[in-house]
């Protein structure tokens, strides 16, 4: 799987009370061989056909797409 964005704040926003940062989620993507399962790797996406069971990517490329949303607390904070 490669990271095809990287997560990053790109901006602000008050929520409750409190500014919070705005995140850009990171994004991973997956192109593999809906046959085999095998990944791509550039020398198979050039040539079209995938080097382990030989199928065409014209019908069995697939692609996954894995985003990650971090999260942020927005708990009182009183201290107690």
């Amino acid at each position: 799987m490669k990271k095809i964005q990287e997560s990053k704040v790109i901006g602000t926003e008050m929520v409750e009370g409190k500014e919070v940062p705005v995140l850009q989620p990171e994004v991973h993507q997956r192109i593999y061989c809906k046959n085999c399962n095998n990944e791509v790797d550039s020398h198979e996406e050039a040539t079209g056909v995938c080097s382990d069971c030989g199928e065409s990517w014209e019908v069995h490329k697939a692609t996954d797409i894995h985003i990650r949303v971090i999260q942020i607390p927005l708990g009182s904070g009183t201290g107690e």
